[in-house]
């Protein structure tokens, strides 16, 4: 995948990063108008298909709500945006609210006439180069023609006025272990006509969970961040530290931006593709207030886990969020890809992870095993019915009391799971169970799932909504009041 965003260095200082943070206000938001390409990269998080999109008005009015917020800039995603049919119009009226546009591309229809009109905009455009080799480039991008495509936009971009001509451009670049050899050139040739080399480590998520041909070792990619540090030390005078994703940026979008999918779903970012919320039914105001996915990676400091927690560049750096994600399913985890994590696997948590030690509860009165998955205010577990139960009547089928326990329990593990950083455990409590319905019974050895969706929450109690299904068959839903000590750190 590719990760998108105006990082810290590149727009915002961390002092702006952090009072946006703090007030939940937005400096940027990602925005993607259609999820069709005309690509099909190997390592990509995308899929052609797409239904129902947001319409043009949808659009217009969800940049109303982050200019309100705060956004100083739009970044278009995809999909490719310009074979979107209204790029043009999104773009004129993001211009019309005074915000800027970032889009990236993969250079089709970058005509000599488009490129005018993408100067006219001052749009920056972020323009897909992978490698200047056209076997590597096309096999990069899935695409027997895709080089004379970019090449072709790239040449319409620097008559237009981008790059040397001062409109500002970007060329971006997954690094990979197909092209590694001439990234370090190739940043460079960049930096000598003025394009910003926006050079980042491939998210295993998509295309590239298939396709490990694309990877590079991290160690290796340590190392070519080091060449690019010192060429522009040497060269231009520009000062960074090597950090990932990113080569010569930060990124901290979590800290003030957002991804808003063509279906109008709400993510932190395309890496970390967990829907918090839909502009169809909220708005992205509310949204961002009442997501504890959002309010978390913007208290990064308290709340990321593991290595990353107790690295020395943790204020400014907290690898990057969509590899943690994808590798281990849990956004706050430390990063897995990072090289200084190399040494430090066994000390990362991966879902999914054993419920003991996460709750208090113990055999025969556990009624959870597994934590499978966490999301937006819920969790999925996994529990298998065993012949100690001592919830199992004379025949062996579970009483129904078993299916309120086994909800509370897994809201109080989904709950363990959050706090496990901290030093002390916060109590909880099951206050009471309300409107509970018994489809059927499971018996010994049967395989449960149980879904915990917290509905609502009044400071330190929350009412949850649960599911309990053996397979696809629904077997029991209600919903419980809990009480959990307000954790601390």
């Amino acid at each position: 995948m590719s990760c998108h965003a105006f990082c810290d260095e590149a727009g915002f200082s961390l002092e702006e990063i952090k009072e946006a943070a703090a007030a939940g206000k937005l400096l940027t938001m990602e925005i993607e108008c259609s999820r069709v390409c005309n690509f099909k990269c190997p390592y990509c998080y995308q899929d052609a298909e797409t239904r129902n999109e947001l319409s043009l008005d949808e659009i217009k009015a969800l940049v109303d709500q982050a200019g309100e917020m705060g956004a100083r800039g739009i970044i278009i995603l995809g999909g490719e945006p310009m074979i979107y049919p209204k790029i043009f119009d999104v773009m004129e009226y993001i211009r019309s609210q005074e915000i800027s546009v970032e889009m990236f591309t993969n250079g089709s229809n970058i005509s000599p006439e488009n490129a005018k009109r993408l100067a006219g905009f001052d749009v920056k455009v972020v323009l897909k180069l992978n490698s200047r080799d056209p076997e590597i480039q096309n096999r990069l991008c899935g695409m027997p023609n895709a080089h004379d495509i970019i090449t072709d936009a790239f040449t319409n971009l620097k008559a237009a006025g981008y790059g040397n001509g001062g409109k500002p451009m970007a060329c971006s670049s997954i690094i990979s272990e197909v092209n590694y050899d001439e990234l370090a050139d190739m940043w460079e040739w960049l930096r000598d006509q003025q394009i910003d080399p926006y050079f980042e480590m491939i998210t295993p998520q998509g295309g590239a969970v298939e396709n490990d041909w694309v990877y590079a070792d991290p160690a290796k990619i340590e190392a070519l961040f080091k060449t690019f540090s010192e060429a522009d030390r040497k060269r231009f005078g520009e000062g960074w530290k090597p950090q990932p994703p990113l080569a010569g940026e930060r990124c901290m979008r979590h800290q003030f931006s957002c991804y808003v999918d063509a279906i109008g779903n709400v993510m932190p970012c395309v890496g970390v593709d967990l829907p918090v919320g839909n502009i169809r039914e909220q708005s992205l105001k509310q949204i961002i207030d009442g997501s504890e996915v959002i309010q978390d990676l913007r208290n990064h400091l308290e709340e990321i886990k593991g290595p990353c927690a107790a690295c020395p560049e943790a204020e400014g750096c907290y690898g990057c969020r969509g590899a943690a994600y994808q590798m281990t399913g849990d956004y706050l985890a430390s990063d897995p890809l990072c090289w200084k994590n190399s040494d430090k696997q066994e000390e990362i948590d991966r879902l999914p992870m054993c419920a003991v030690g996460l709750i208090p509860q113990q055999a025969p009165m556990k009624m959870v095993d597994t934590l499978l998955s966490v999301g937006e205010r819920k969790a999925s577990v996994e529990f298998s019915v065993e012949e100690s139960n001592i919830f199992l009547d004379d025949e062996g089928y579970l009483e129904k009391e078993a299916y309120i326990e086994m909800v509370a329990q897994a809201a109080a593990l989904f709950n363990g799971f959050r706090t496990r950083h901290l030093e002390a455990d916060p109590a909880g409590f099951l206050l009471g169970a309300k409107g509970f319905k018994f489809y059927g019974s499971a018996n010994v050895g049967d395989q449960l799932q149980i879904n915990a969706v917290k509905d609502t929450g009044f400071g330190a109690f929350s009412i949850v909504n649960g599911t309990v299904l053996r397979g696809e068959e629904l077997i029991a839903e209600g919903q419980i009041k809990i009480y959990h000590e307000e954790a601390t750190a």
